[in-house]
């Protein structure tokens, strides 16, 4: 077969870069553990006073065994530290980006679209681009959650903003805070429900959904001197603690605590609970990697 004018003959080419590999169970493959951790000297950095405008990585990819920085194997966690008046820009190779303002205001912009926020809020943001950062007065320290590694993993591009599944939207807290009191009776009356939950969706094509395919967010919330029933998901979990005086995870019989604002790492498929023995209601946002295993019905959700 004569080749196209301008092209190479490859058909030993092609042929060579063929490899075979034959387990003899090819579902038995090991890949290190992901750990229960709690980022709290990370956190430390992010929240000192003289800290510089600058971003945090919460990376722990070499550990889990991936050659791409990431907290866990779809999702990569950073602290954004923004100094007075000062402002933080960089381009994430994510197709979605996620916030929570831990303290100070500022304004975002991102394709076009500009808003501001302010200590409380959940924002996110379309991936692709530059995203820009304006801290206010007072500074401002954010984290940040994006799918980079879920990217890296497939060898792909981010798409540009107006093509991201993800679109700019803020939740101001106080808003969170008054649907989550206008579901309270409804959810605790739910003999089977897992936690008291408010989830953060989005509009985009005529329907409610997501706010991400793989990405789901939810404030979580615990009333004083209880206990959120033990549960297990094939899902990593994000938690960031809020409110959380006297709180703590059982996770798989070990106990890990709570520190305000250290994000927290619930491994897969690991029985887990949360216990508040103090006297005010526990608050945390979750950040799960659950789209893709509720897309695959795999999630793999059961209290045992």
């Amino acid at each position: 077969m004569d080749g196209t004018a301008g092209q190479t003959e490859t058909h030993e080419d092609v042929v060579a870069r063929a490899r075979y590999y034959s387990p003899a169970n090819i579902f038995n493959v090991e890949r290190p553990a992901i750990p229960r951790m709690a980022f709290v000297a990370e956190r430390d950095r992010a929240m000192a006073p003289d800290a510089p405008t600058g971003w945090i990585p919460l990376d722990i990819g070499r550990q889990i065994g991936l050659d791409e920085p990431a907290t866990t194997p779809l999702m990569l966690a950073r602290y954004a530290r923004i100094a007075p008046g000062e402002t933080l820009a960089a381009s994430f190779r994510a197709s979605g980006e996620f916030y929570y303002v831990i303290s100070g205001d500022g304004r975002a912009d991102k394709a076009g679209e500009r808003f501001n926020w302010e200590a409380g809020d959940v924002f996110s943001l379309p991936g692709g681009g530059e995203t820009r950062l304006d801290g206010g007065a007072g500074g401002a320290v954010l984290l940040q959650v994006t799918n980079e590694p879920e990217l890296a993993f497939h060898g792909v591009e981010p798409p540009a903003p107006e093509n991201a599944p993800t679109r700019a939207v803020r939740y101001p807290m106080a808003d969170s805070l008054a649907e989550m009191a206008r579901v309270r009776d409804e959810q605790d009356s739910d003999p089977g429900r897992s936690g008291r939950a408010l989830h953060l969706t989005s509009e985009r094509g005529g329907k409610a959904d997501a706010a991400h395919p793989s990405i789901k967010l939810a404030m979580n919330a615990l009333d004083p001197h209880s206990v959120q029933r033990s549960h297990r998901h094939n899902s990593v979990a994000l938690t960031l603690p809020i409110e959380a005086e006297n709180v703590y995870s059982m996770i798989e019989g070990e106990r890990l605590d709570w520190h305000p604002y250290a994000l927290m790492i619930t491994p897969p498929a690991e029985l887990h609970g949360h216990h508040n023995e103090g006297d005010t209601p526990m608050l945390s946002l979750v950040i799960q990697d659950g789209g893709l295993y509720f897309r695959c019905r795999t999630i793999g959700f059961s209290f045992d």
